[in-house]
Order: structure tokens, then sequence, then C-alpha cells
């Protein structure tokens, strides 16, 4: 908890200047001294731009090399994607996570707080409280009630994506020999275990990280970045599958789900990332 903490004591406050940079139509002294200088390097945001638009696919992205915010979503994506890389590439999180049970609270802790990270740096991200007013910021994240046609498909969508990832985990099971496969999903079957004792806490694991996550990397980054470089850094989040065959299921699973915010919206991916989340609780 304490290295979300930290976390969110740099990033929220970087994201509020970069708001305000775009709100005073100036860049904002202390955005560059935060961001070491690299939102000043208007080349290089020329090339990420060019880079974004060329992964682009399904969904034109928006990315704006002039835009003191896209600047900073972008820095902040390649700070995160070179921190995530370093900490896996250690074991280190893998270690400490197959050595012991994890505790509920401890748990609950860790999603509650991850959560309100995603949810607060999605809000002040697209300028909540700075330069949009909160109807303005649902339009935005393209979050609304969704019709009974499209909970129909998104409760389909999450179904069919679940049933995907069991054939996929099956296979993978079946291709190792067993004490490696369970030292592979060590980490991730801990966390699940920690959650299955009763229905209220397996509907916090399910609700909270499908709410959370689907607002910020499907309703904030994926508008600007494109479907393809928010499912890396969506897939790439998820620590606890490191360097296995799990990785590549949770990428195809992301892809299932920017496909529903790029032919729905926001609120249909989150109801099938509920419905993908809770499923294994009831047949697992």
């Amino acid at each position: 908890m304490g290295e979300l903490l930290l976390i969110a004591a740099y990033v929220l406050p970087l994201i509020m200047i970069a708001n305000l940079a775009v709100s005073h139509k100036r860049l904002s002294p202390l955005l560059a001294l935060l961001t070491i200088g690299f939102v000043k390097f208007s080349g290089l945001w020329q090339l990420c731009e060019a880079a974004v638009k060329r992964l682009s696919f399904a969904e034109a992205s928006a990315f704006d090399p002039k835009s003191p915010v896209h600047k900073t979503a972008a820095f902040l994506m390649i700070l995160g994607f070179l921190l995530l890389v370093g900490i896996t590439a250690t074991d280190e999180l893998a270690s400490e996570d197959a050595a012991s049970a994890i505790s509920l609270p401890e748990a609950l802790l860790e999603l509650v707080g991850t959560g309100a990270l995603h949810l607060a740096s999605a809000l002040l991200g697209v300028g909540w409280l700075i330069r949009r007013r909160f109807p303005d910021v649902l339009r935005r994240l393209c979050l609304r009630k969704p019709t009974l046609r499209e909970l129909g498909i998104s409760i389909a969508a999450g179904i069919g994506l679940w049933l995907l990832s069991t054939a996929a985990v099956a296979i993978w099971e079946q291709a190792l020999p067993a004490d490696i496969f369970q030292q592979q999903t060590e980490a991730p079957r801990l966390y699940f275990q920690a959650f299955s004792g009763s229905a209220i806490t397996a509907l916090l694991l399910a609700l909270i990280p499908a709410m959370s996550e689907e607002i910020f990397y499907r309703g904030a980054l994926q508008p600007v970045f494109g479907v393809l470089l928010s499912s890396l850094f969506f897939t790439a989040t998820h620590l606890q599958y490191a360097f296995t065959p799990a990785v590549l299921i949770l990428f195809a699973v992301s892809l299932g789900f920017a496909w529903l915010r790029t032919r729905f919206h926001t609120s249909a991916a989150i109801f099938a990332h509920a419905l993908y989340n809770f499923l294994p609780f009831l047949f697992g």
C-alpha cells in the first residue's frame, strides 16, 4: 500500500498540473520539472504521434503532440512500462507472492487502493474539476446506461471471453509439467483464494477492477492511444502474471473489452469485465 501512495503522490498532482497547463494554454515550468523536461521535447512527441497512429486499428487515436495532457499520459505510460519490466525481470514480486498465502484484508486494501488510483487518474486525466464538468467527463469517458441489447451483448462477450481463456489455460496446463504450471500460476491463484471465502468478497473482486480498469484503460486511454497500446499497457500492469502464457491470454481478453468500448461504450466493457471476473467463482 505504501508503494501505491507514493505513486499516487507523484501521478495525480502531475496529471492535475498537465490539465491546468491545457486550461491556461501555456506550458507549466513545474510540469516540465516533474517530467524531467520531456514535455518540452516537441520532436519526441511528434515521433510518438506517428507511432501511435501507425499502431492504431479499429479506432482512430486522438493523440496530440501539442497537448500537455497527452504528452504527460504518454510519459507516464513509458515510465510505467520501464518500471514494470524492471520489477518482473528481477522476479521480486513473484517470489514474494509465492512465499505465503495472501490475507483477505491485505488483498482488499490492495484492490481498493489500486482501484482508487485508476479511477482518480481517469477522472482527473480527462479534466474533472479543472477543464470539464462531471456530465462532460462522463461523455468523454463514454459512460452511459446500456440498452437491453447492449447489455445482452456484454453478457455474451463476458461469457465468451471467459470460455476462451478457460480453454487456453487448459491447453497451457496440459503443455507443461504439473509443478511448473503450479509455479507459474501461484500468484494469481493465491489472490483468487483470498477472495473466494464469500459471495460478497467475490463480487468485490469482480466489480472493483472491472469499473476502475475499464474507465481508466478503455475510457480514458484508449481514445487517445488506440486499442493496441492501451491493451498492451493493461496487460503489462497485471504483474501477477509475470512472463507466462497468461500474458497472451490476458492480452486477447483485453482486445475483447476494447472491441466493446469501440463498438458500443465503456459501460459495455465494464459489464463484460465484471462477469468475466465473477464466473471463475461460480465454476471454479
